[in-house]
């Protein structure tokens, strides 16, 4: 099994090109965008953030970009980041990201999911994928980072879902 590489990885995604098909996806995602920064501040990253977006309203959107190199009909959902420590992954933790920009590089397609949306359809859903879907290793130094492989139509019918609020004794939904 090939063994993954931070620093790699982190390299890729700051290639200039990739600052291009960013660009490119923030302006046509969001018609109000004055401009896009890479996030470099270290408390930010911990919370899951690679970008600001800043809206000529004074809003400041912050994303959460994965970018895959290959095409898929799946979304990996990152459960456990390092089986040896127990860290969560990224879809179990609280970050402050108001995205997921999830993209298939090679058809220049990006999923751009509502953070807490997405997080509400986990919290639902999350413990029946795990056993309904497959589950993947990804190899890096030392540490397996474990991810659940979600069809992307399933996941974008959860989330579609989890934007929908029920109160009452006839809720049903998540």
């Amino acid at each position: 099994m090939k063994i993954n590489d931070f620093e790699t990885d982190l390299r890729y995604s700051y290639e200039s090109s990739i600052e291009e098909f960013w660009d490119a996806v923030y302006k046509k995602a969001f018609p109000d965008l004055v401009n896009t920064e890479k996030c470099t501040d270290l408390h930010w990253q911990r919370q899951g953030v690679d970008r600001v977006i800043n809206l000529s309203s004074g809003h400041t959107l912050h994303v959460d970009e994965k970018c895959r190199r290959e095409v898929y009909q799946d979304i990996l959902l990152e459960y456990t980041s390092n089986d040896t420590t127990g860290s969560p992954g990224w879809i179990e933790k609280t970050l402050g990201i108001d995205y997921l920009a999830y993209a298939f590089m090679p058809i220049e397609t990006v999923y751009l999911f509502p953070w807490q949306m997405l997080r509400r359809a986990w919290l639902h859903y999350g413990a029946e994928w795990k056993k309904e879907y497959k589950n993947v290793p990804a190899k890096n130094q030392g540490y397996t980072t474990w991810s659940v492989v979600v069809p992307i139509k399933v996941l974008r019918g959860a989330v579609n879902s989890a934007t929908i609020i029920k109160l009452g004794s006839e809720s049903n939904g998540i």
